[in-house]
């Protein structure tokens, strides 16, 4: 299945130190890069009426050792999702890397559902990030 613009939930396995930049930038320098190579698109990190990508950050995301992690972004967030429709969502996993200054995503999906169940536990869009849509929409 190919991902599109539509919203989504994607789990990206990273290196930490594959991502370029400051390492407490990580998660936007991974999103931009993600959002421009496989949405043709910004990485819209910035909250607005009309919607947002979230970023839920890992544990060491920063770390200066070679460790990889889960990234994991909601894409196209445009309002808080019913209870129990997060499982609805489409949901993929893809395996990043760096070559010669070029990211390249590559699409684990027999990964999908696995993580789709550890993911539940992540709220749609970020609880905090759901607060502030919801202020700058009233």
């Amino acid at each position: 299945m190919a991902i599109s613009d539509t919203s989504c939930r994607v789990a990206i396995y990273v290196k930490v130190t594959d991502i370029e930049g400051n390492p407490l930038s990580r998660h936007i320098t991974l999103g931009q890069a993600f959002c421009s190579s496989m949405l043709s698109r910004d990485f819209r990190n910035q909250i607005h009426p009309d919607g947002y990508d979230a970023c839920h950050i890992p544990p060491n995301f920063d770390s200066d050792k070679g460790v990889s992690v889960y990234f994991l972004f909601d894409i196209g967030v445009k309002g808080p999702l019913p209870e129990g429709d997060l499982s609805l969502i489409p949901h993929f996993v893809y395996l990043a890397s760096r070559a010669q200054g070029n990211w390249n995503f590559i699409p684990r999906p027999r990964a999908t559902e696995k993580v789709k169940q550890r993911a539940q536990k992540y709220p749609w869009g970020g609880t905090v990030e759901q607060e502030m849509f919801a202020e700058h929409c009233s």
